[in-house]
Parts: C-alpha cells; structure tokens; sequence
C-alpha cells in the first residue's frame, strides 16, 4: 500500500503542475492549484526508505510533469523525437538526480520508516525537513532552467501569474523566490500531514510539545516572508509609472503556417497588414516609429541576401516597401558566419527607413536538440538531419550582446496641459523638440527565457526588450501562452517594457509590473499600433546582483551538508573511545548514543553537597 500510495502522490502532483501552468483548460493557470502542487510529492518523498526510492520517485515526477505540461513539443516539425522524447528522459533523469538530494535528511533517521520518523524523533527536523525540501527544489528549478539544456518550462514560477502581487517580488530574488515561497507552502501542508497522521506522537506529551511548537514557528516564518512579499507587491503593483519617452510601434502577426515554405506569400500577407494599419496611423497623423515582424519570416542569409530583396517579392520587392513607408523594421531572418562550415544564426534584422539593412542580433540561446545539434559539422551528421526534416542542419549561437538604436518621432505630452514660468536661460532649457532615440534589445523567441541572456542584454544598456518569435507550430494556446508567462517576468525582474511580436500569438505590450497593456488573440491575423511606453533606466536588485537566491541555497545546502557530515564523524570518534561503533539509520544507534552519554553523566557528575561544604 505505501509503494502504491507514493507512486499516486507522484502522479497526482504532476497533474496539479500541469493543471496550475497556463494550459488548454485553464488558460493562464491557477496559482491556487499551484501552491499545493509539490504537496503529494513531498507525501511520495517523505515515506521514501531509500536513496534508490527518493531517485526513482523523482525520476517519474519529472517525466510526467514534463509531458503533462509541455505534450505540444510533439509537433516540433521534424524533431518531434528530440523536442519531446529526448527532452522528457533528459528532464526526469535531471530531476532524478535531485531525488538524491531530496533523500538526505533521512540519513539520519530510521531506515524502515523514512523521514516520518525523524520528525517524531527530532522536532529540530520539522523546520529542517520543510526549508530543506523548499531549497533543493527552487535549486533544482534553477538548474533545469539555466545553461545548455535549460528548460524552464513546466517550474512552479508558472503557476503564479494571476497573483502580481506574490510575482512583483521577482526583482528582487528572480522567479526563484516564487518557486520558494510555493514549495515551501507546499511542504509546510505536507509536513503538517505528516504530524497529524504520526501515531506514536503524543501532542500532549513533552516531546510532541516541542514537535508542534517547532511546527508552528516554522508556519509562523512563511508567514513573514509571505506578508511582505504580497504588501511589497502591492505597492509595485500599484505604482503609477511615469513613462521618459514613446515608441509609436506596429506589431505584427502574420498567423502563416511554418510548414509550408512559401517565403513569398509569407513577406506579401506581412506587408499587407503592415500597410493596413500605417495607413490608419496615417490618417490620425501619426508616425510610426518601427514595425516588427516575427522570428524567421526571411529565408535567404544576410548581409548578402540584401540585393536579392531589392527585387523580391517580385510584385511588392521588401526593401522597396519599407523605403516606401520611410519606417525602421526588424524582421526575422539568418546571417552567415560561415557558409564553409555552414555556421548561419538565427537572427533580427534592421533596416533603416530607407530600406538599408544596418545589422543583426543573433539569437544566442538556442533550443537544445532543435536548433543547437551536437556535431553536426560533421558532414555524416548532416546527412542525417537533412535526411530527418530535408531544411536545416540547426543554427550557430550568437556569441554576444547586440543592441538596436533607433530615432523616436513620437513627442511625450504632459498629462494635464499646463503653463510654465521659467528663468532658466534660453540657452540652457532642453528643447522639447530635440531629436530623441531608444536603444533596445531583441531577445529571440527562446531567449526571453534564458536569464543570463536578459541579463547581458540589459545590463549593456537595452531600454526595452523587443522580443520576436514564433511558436504557431505548437498548434496550441496552452504553448503561446506558457512562453508569455515566462517573457513576462523579464518585465518584472527588470521593470522596463517587453514587447512581442509573435507569428501567430501572444502578440502584446507587457508593462513593468507585468501587466498586459495591449493585445492581438491567438492565432488570427492582425497588427498591433500601440506607443510603447519607455522608462528611466533602474538597477533592480536581481539586475545588479542575478540569480543570488539560488546560488545563496546552493552555498547553504553543500554548508549544512559539510556540517553534518563532520558531525557525524566527531560522533563516530566518540562512540570509539567508549568501545562502540557507529551504527547508522537504525535504532540501536540512538539507544546506545542514549546510553553512553548517561554513562557520561555518571562518572562526570557533580555532588553538589560536598561541593557546599
């Protein structure tokens, strides 16, 4: 009954997961669900006897929830095989491998009867337990979504999203402060469980006394961080932002399918949207100030693709249209670094209003499997690609930051028109006429979630986060929306503006505190106009200092776990010295530590009568 009830628990938390992030069902998610997710799997992990058990046990967790969560992988084209299948055994083994970790309190308690017992035992192990199993999972979601194979896609910090006020504090600690606070709910709930369902403690004894006070100093500290966290986001939430300066911008959303290679219909379907709502801005006598089309509308390899579009489309030749319109564009499309090894990016574009193409950024975290294969320039390797999917061999990474400058025509308007007297010289006033400009970065469909990417792109400068993408070969809701859910903390951690310009979806303007502040539906054609607000520059804390709340639980753990393990060690040379050896996770162990230590007090006590005398 306990095997079966572990492996239910599991299953169970990985459904929550899934139901708690954005998904078909419930579009944007449910942090309530969310924040007693990781509630069964502490159950599952608390009644482990074993490392092997707590592994395993991870393992299914971390297989389930990543195909609960992330199914739409399976429509990748071409690398349906990877994207899921490989990602999905990657995940759970990763996660595997913190079940270990998960494990270690029970190395000192009883073997056959896992953690239950040592909280019975110990109430120093109540609080331990809970703040334990809280770290090592915000650790290991700090893991799966960082480096080479990072993921972060199916976390705890995607359930969030419709409570802002616990989310706004993501520009202090990141996302993994969230992931904190619910798993620490979570394994307060379990523990309590736990506790209640313990039979042999008796509350009213002292030894039950002192589990349940440590018990409920530990609620009492969730609830410290929980209050100030939600009175903090309040006050970010509600904070009325007072914009430097607008970028009257045109996003648009083609809505093609990313199957059919018909560059052609592709570019004339983008430029007939375009033109629609440049004619609407014309109208009220507004200028556009830039349009962005999506990831990968091009398909032909910059720089020297310039002259090639000079003259295609042939009915409506895309240089020609963006001098025509007198507008700056950034497009998707690839840049050579080397035709010889076949090295191309995965890039955007700009181009001038004059039609003159000025640089590129290239996309410098690319999706694992998908778009950065291992060895592939190996001619055999090659082959096999070409053979699976017939169109790419993958994308080389771009090797650094690269930020867009462009001039702004739109003018700032005071919010109630007012007279100024003034005795500041003419020569010394800032002319509200004078030619201003934004610098922004374009973070490149998976980039908005690569934290280190963000984080380069920022600290170099960038005003606001331009990111163009293209998930519409999900071919479903729940996948458009997880990636805004995730781009959306990017706004928050570092309180400027993030716009999207996606193929089919979620095309939007994103506030600092996170808030939607224009929209397109998914998976229809349109364009966005919307003049993007631009804040003053601020160094947030997690833009000053990045993931330090993982590294500070990475630290504490391998601290505590170095501690313990000397520990263990000088107790080991003590039992010696009285002819007893050190018998780990049983009983017995305590029962002679008991009994040597009264044998201690014996010969070492004090006879407080003489002692008078």
């Amino acid at each position: 009954m306990s095997r079966f009830f572990q492996i239910f628990s599991v299953l169970l938390s990985s459904f929550l997961i899934a139901l708690a992030i954005p998904n078909e069902f419930i579009k944007f998610g449910s942090p309530l669900i969310g924040i007693f997710a990781l509630f069964p799997f502490y159950l599952a992990l608390s009644r482990s006897k074993s490392y092997a058990e707590s592994f395993w046990l991870s393992f299914l967790h971390g297989l389930v929830t990543h195909l609960l969560s992330s199914f739409w992988l399976g429509n990748f084209p071409g690398f349906a095989v990877f994207t899921l299948g490989a990602s999905d055994l990657g995940t759970a083994f990763f996660e595997a491998f913190f079940g270990l970790a998960f494990y270690f309190p029970v190395m000192f308690s009883k073997k056959d009867s896992g953690l239950v017992f040592l909280s019975c035992k110990n109430h120093f192990a109540v609080p331990f337990r809970i703040l334990w199993f809280s770290a090592v999972y915000t650790i290991w979601e700090y893991c799966k979504s960082t480096g080479f194979l990072a993921y972060p896609w199916g976390t705890i910090s995607m359930t969030a999203y419709s409570w802002p006020l616990i989310t706004q504090i993501t520009d202090i600690t990141g996302v993994y402060g969230v992931t904190f606070l619910f798993a620490f709910f979570s394994a307060l709930f379990g523990e309590g469980t736990n506790l209640i369902a313990s039979a042999p403690l008796n509350r009213k004894s002292l030894q039950g006394e002192a589990v349940f006070k440590s018990y409920r100093q530990t609620f009492i500290l969730l609830l410290a961080l929980l209050l100030p966290s939600a009175i903090y986001g309040a006050y970010q939430y509600t904070l009325e932002r007072f914009p430097d300066k607008l970028m009257n911008t045109i996003l648009v959303q083609q809505n093609r399918n990313p199957n059919r290679r018909d560059e052609e219909e592709n570019i004339l379907s983008a430029q007939r949207i375009t033109q629609d709502k440049l004619d609407e801005l014309s109208e009220s006598e507004e200028k556009c100030d830039l349009v962005v089309w999506s990831e990968a509308v091009l398909s032909k390899r910059f720089p020297n693709a310039e002259t090639y579009y000079n003259y295609f489309p042939s009915d409506n030749p895309l240089v020609r249209f963006i001098k025509k319109n007198h507008t700056p564009f950034i497009i998707g499309g690839p840049v050579i670094f080397s035709d010889e090894n076949h090295e191309y990016g995965n890039s955007a574009l700009l181009f001038d209003k004059n039609g003159k193409f000025h640089g590129s950024y290239t996309k410098m975290h690319l999706v694992p499997f998908a778009e950065l294969i291992p060895l592939r320039k190996y001619e055999p390797v090659r082959k096999v690609i070409k053979g699976m999917i017939g169109f790419s061999y993958g994308w080389t990474p771009g090797k650094k930051p690269v930020l867009f400058e462009i001039p702004l025509e739109s003018k700032l308007k005071p919010p109630v028109p007012c007279d100024i007297v003034s005795i500041v010289p003419e020569k010394n006033k800032k002319k509200d006429d004078e030619p201003k400009s934004v610098v922004f970065s374009t973070p490149i469909c998976f980039d908005d979630s690569a934290h280190e990417v963000c984080h380069a792109l920022y600290n170099s400068g960038s005003e606001v986060f331009v990111n163009i993408t293209n998930d519409s070969w999900s071919k479903t809701d729940s996948a458009e929306i997880q990636h805004f859910v995730v781009a959306h903390y990017r706004s928050i951690e570092y309180r400027t503006t993030t716009i999207r310009s996606a193929n089919a979806g979620y095309t939007c303007v994103i506030d600092p505190a996170g808030k939607v502040l224009a929209d397109l539906p998914l998976f229809e054609e349109g364009a966005l106009s919307y003049k993007v607000p631009v804040y003053e520059r601020k160094m947030t804390v997690y833009a000053r200092f990045g993931d330090w709340l993982p590294w500070t639980l990475i630290f504490m753990s391998f601290a505590y776990i170095f501690f313990a393990v000397k520990r263990k060690k000088e107790e080991e040379i003590t039992l010696k010295s009285f002819g007893l050896s050190l018998l780990p996770h049983t009983i017995e162990w305590y029962e002679r530590l008991e009994s040597v230590m009264s044998k201690y007090d014996e010969i070492f006590a004090i006879d407080w009568n003489n002692w008078n005398m």
